[in-house]
């Protein structure tokens, strides 16, 4: 990258503690709302002082009053992922005043999900003159720039773990100066590139973000075992074995130790205990085949990752799940809860997937009522055409499995996009779309010496 800027919410301490580097500007992401109601709305501003931040600061609590001062002052700036909600109060009204407001846009970033910058990109191109005539009516609302109908698109990493920087970005002409990569911004010669973000990029990057704040803040209580513990939340976090060292390493370890003077501490039974466990898990032969096969073919870091948590996870839920369902078959309830309980520390942490899928998946109602407000018409993205059939008794010679079987097949005849989902270890059907989730586990049914359960692995469905 030419050119570097650190846009931090409503602060702009990141970009001063880089502000002595050749190449950077400063920089925020500005939190601003529409008067009427408390819909929130990202600002990003790039090139500004200090004394400016605090103006912005005291002209941000009014989308109104901020695009006045920034109109005004000729700062760069453009709404940032203006599709995503962020408070769950952006609507059609909201989008279509953005419209008149502002002529630059975040066409790709790359922490959102690929669909919400293809709407945006997909909407903006295909405004009019007529259009921005009728916004402005149904608003009362004058546009606040010439050709309003004409937008500028950008992009940003929105990276927040320091994993996936530039992986979107802004691009101009050659530029020998932030001051003159800016002015291309401002005049529109300027173009969005990069990768749009997903679920799994946003957990990783929380991950990481996590993972510095303990460091920093408790450095000192993690004791002499800090350093291992970051090497190997390092090696986590590349999708790689968290126990497993080279030679140089373990005696990069022990001479950390001797020179800290804090080389019998590292000895300790409770600090050998967890390394002892870890290891041992992660060098079982089963362990060992299991990742193999999940990872085979897998080379970015942020899937490795999920992989690899997600099979230690699954593994240990489903030992939980089969000792409460034992517990509960011999009629002990306190034993069976207590065996289901242990279940939250495992859900703790598989939090950061758990919210990075929920946090990737926009409500599609409200993005197909935003463009057929907008447009009148629905983007083929959100016309729900796609069915997803859930199952557990495909193989059985049953009224179920034949009604699924016709039911897929006529659906694949009239061209419409249905596919079987299950979770068996071993498949006897082949003849219709279908789509397999080994299973964790299964268990046998007493009443049905013939079917058995499940126990899929929900985060890898999801």
């Amino acid at each position: 990258m030419d050119f570097v800027t650190i846009t931090d919410h409503d602060t702009i301490e990141g970009g001063l503690r880089i502000s002595d580097k050749r190449h950077t500007f400063l920089s925020e992401q500005v939190t601003t709302y529409f008067p009427q109601d408390p819909c929130k709305v990202h600002m990003l501003v790039w090139g500004l002082s200090e004394t400016q931040h605090d103006e912005i600061s005291r002209a941000r609590d009014n989308i109104f009053d901020l695009q006045a001062y920034l109109a005004q002052t000729g700062l760069a700036h453009a709404v940032a992922h203006p599709l995503y909600s962020i408070n769950g109060k952006l609507d059609s009204s909201h989008f279509e005043r953005l419209i008149l407001l502002f002529k630059h846009f975040e066409g790709l970033n790359g922490l959102r999900d690929a669909l919400l910058s293809q709407l945006t990109t997909e909407l903006l191109a295909g405004l009019t003159p007529r259009k921005l005539d009728e916004l402005a009516n149904r608003h009362n609302l004058a546009p606040t720039h010439p050709e309003p109908w004409r937008k500028v698109l950008v992009g940003g990493s929105d990276d927040h773990g320091g994993q996936f920087l530039a992986s979107a970005y802004t691009e101009t002409p050659p530029a020998r100066s932030a001051a003159e990569f800016l002015r291309h911004v401002r005049e529109g010669s300027c173009a969005a590139r990069g990768e749009a973000g997903t679920p799994l990029a946003l957990s990783h990057g929380f991950y990481n973000t996590v993972s510095r704040y303990i460091q920093d803040r408790f450095k000192s209580q993690l004791g002499p075992a800090a350093p291992l513990l970051e090497t190997m939340f390092a090696r986590f976090m590349e999708g790689r074995d968290p126990t497993e060292f080279s030679l140089r390493e373990k005696a990069q370890f022990l001479a950390q130790g001797v020179i800290s003077g804090k080389i019998f501490e590292l000895a300790k039974r409770g600090n050998v205990s967890i390394w002892k466990e870890l290891s041992g898990y992660f060098a079982r032969p089963e362990v060992k085949a299991l990742l193999a096969r999940e990872l085979d073919g897998v080379t970015e870091p942020e899937r490795r990752t999920f992989l690899m948590a997600n099979v230690v996870c699954e593994q240990l839920a489903f030992r939980l799940f089969e000792k409460f369902v034992k517990q509960l078959s011999s009629g002990n309830m306190i034993e069976s809860i207590q065996a289901l309980s242990a279940i939250t520390p495992i859900l703790v942490v598989l939090a950061p997937y758990i919210y990075g899928f929920h946090s990737q998946a926009p409500s599609r109602i409200r993005l197909r009522q935003l463009c057929v407000d907008l447009t009148g018409t629905v983007p083929v993205p959100l016309q729900n055409r796609k069915r997803a059939w859930f199952t557990d008794t495909l193989d059985d010679v049953n009224g179920v499995s034949t009604t699924i079987r016709k039911m897929t097949a006529a659906a694949e005849d009239a061209g419409e996009e249905l596919i079987v989902v299950t979770s068996r270890r071993e498949l006897t059907v082949s003849d219709i779309p279908i789509k397999n989730f080994r299973p964790i586990g299964e268990f046998e049914l007493p009443e049905y010496e013939l079917q058995k359960l499940s126990f899929p692995p929900i985060l890898q469905i999801l």
